[in-house]
């Protein structure tokens, strides 16, 4: 019994790190943001959202075409997303959408989309490998929001005050962890901005 649950928790964590090294990608996001013109990032951020749309219609149009696509990036989907949407788009969206309305506060979006690149995937990878105590509706563990938290905490401190840091990483961790009606990928970065745009 303890050889197959350890083997269990295995596959899963090798399932989470490959779906979390394609989301972890996503810290392409604040890098570029910071390189590239507004205008530019914003036209970027909107094309990627564009073409994971016009991507998974096609893959669930045609279920030949899905079922290469679920191979090629086996482990990569959740069940509930093979013949769905993935979260993908609710992350990019969220990106796109916080890029778009905060124009002028290049900090608050940058840590946001920070949040949302490390904070997430962390708390993933280490709920999955050390996650014991389990909380909520959705099964969250303590531990990968405790992983979310210091993340973000760690972030903040160098973009805004020890204490609005303090804050907005707890809130983050929240968002993380609640059954929340709408993808948290897509949440955590705009209320993050918006928290953080009325605090500083």
């Amino acid at each position: 019994m303890e050889i197959l649950q350890y083997n269990y928790l295995s596959d899963r964590t090798i399932k989470e790190i490959r779906r979390k090294s394609f989301h972890i990608l996503t810290i392409l996001y604040p890098i570029f943001y910071n390189l590239i013109s507004y205008n530019t990032a914003l036209m970027i951020s909107a094309s990627l959202v564009i073409i994971d749309l016009i991507f998974e219609t096609i893959r669930l149009l045609y279920p030949s075409v899905n079922k290469i696509l679920l191979k090629i990036f086996e482990g990569t989907y959740r069940e509930k997303e093979k013949e769905n949407f993935s979260t993908l788009i609710w992350t990019l969206s969220g990106a796109f959408i916080t890029i778009f309305l905060f124009p002028e506060e290049k900090k608050i979006v940058t840590l946001s989309l920070l949040y949302l690149a490390l904070g997430d995937s962390v708390a993933a990878i280490i709920g999955v490998m050390f996650g014991r105590l389990k909380l909520g509706s959705r099964g969250k563990s303590l531990e990968g929001s405790l992983a979310f938290f210091i993340i973000a905490f760690v972030c903040g401190i160098f973009f805004i005050s020890p204490l609005y840091a303090f804050i907005a990483a707890f809130i983050g961790a929240a968002i993380e962890f609640l059954p929340l009606p709408l993808d948290d990928n897509f949440i955590l970065p705009i209320f993050i901005s918006l928290l953080l745009s009325a605090l500083i």
